[in-house]
């Protein structure tokens, strides 16, 4: 479905506006994929500072040292094999984090390309309602104005479609990814509050807490750039905004558009998109938790 709606749209040279939502979508990844990997590489870091003091600041005896998890292998002592457990360890780590960070990284773009269809379909409505002076074009461009009309009409449907069945998709995943991440949160809280005489321990469950925050942060966002962006399409219109560098894009109030100057048909399609659009397209966990930032702040709070 994107490539066949990236195609089209590039045919009807307005793929530039599918474009920027996605660039942004793109640039909050990277911005996801950095934090992230910065929480990860201190959370590597901390089960060595014991062997590094051991070098650096030697005692009569050798300190105390953590793995960066808990386990146990059974048919060997994990502190006579330090080094090679820390290393099984860290590679099953990476494996697990950098699956991670691609499928979201992946799913953000997928979410911003449906954010985008929305914002497509405004900037062709305000196309089809610019100048609509009427009396003075006759019946065949009001028809071909009309044509163009039902045309938005049709992204409209096909950015809903899009969304269908990206939230049943999408909402078991949602939903095991926010159990984790709050079992996860109140876990790890309640762990660094007990080994809060013990820095190493506390610092490893205060990042791993920090990350999940984190994570489930990223979760919710794009679900709030879906939500603005079809909620917007029903109070406001996508208007071109003109400088001496540039052609950009902002929210404008819909009067802009001069809807109520062109014809009856095409006012009564315009407003059954806008009735259509009172129905927010809200990605949800399992039907249980809206993902957007308010319901974030709320369990977040907590």
């Amino acid at each position: 479905m994107i490539a066949k709606q990236w195609k089209e749209l590039k045919l009807k040279g307005e793929l530039h506006v599918l474009e920027e939502t996605v660039i942004q979508g793109n640039r909050l990844a990277q911005f996801y994929q950095n934090t992230l990997v910065s929480f990860f590489i201190l959370f590597l870091l901390i089960p060595l500072i014991s062997p590094i003091l051991d070098i650096i600041h030697p005692l009569n005896e050798t300190r105390a040292r953590q793995q960066l998890l808990r386990v146990n292998y059974i048919f060997f002592n994990n502190d006579d094999y330090y080094f090679c457990v820390y290393l099984h360890l860290l590679w099953g780590a990476i494996v697990v984090v950098f699956t991670a960070v691609g499928a979201d990284w992946l799913y953000i773009l997928i979410i911003h390309h449906n954010s985008g269809l929305f914002a497509v379909c405004g900037y062709q409505v305000q196309k089809v309602t610019a100048n609509p002076n009427y009396s003075s074009y006759g019946i065949l461009v009001e028809n071909e104005r009309y044509k163009k009309f039902r045309a938005c009409i049709l992204m409209h449907k096909e950015a809903i479609r899009y969304y269908n069945l990206l939230n049943e998709c999408s909402q078991g995943s949602y939903l095991i990814q926010v159990g984790l991440n709050m079992l996860g949160m109140s876990a790890t809280a309640v762990q660094t509050v007990i080994n809060i005489n013990k820095p190493e321990e506390a610092m490893r469950s205060a990042l791993f807490c920090g990350a999940s925050q984190f994570h489930l942060f990223l979760l919710s966002l794009p679900g709030q750039v879906l939500l603005d962006n079809c909620h917007s399409l029903a109070a406001n219109m996508y208007i071109p905004i003109k400088d001496s560098n540039k052609v950009h894009y902002t929210y404008q109030d819909r009067y802009n558009s001069a809807w109520y100057a062109i014809p009856v048909k095409i006012q009564k399609l315009l407003y059954v998109m806008q009735i259509r659009c009172k129905k927010l397209c809200s990605l949800t966990a399992g039907g249980l938790y809206d993902m957007n930032i308010e319901n974030f702040g709320i369990e977040r709070s907590k």
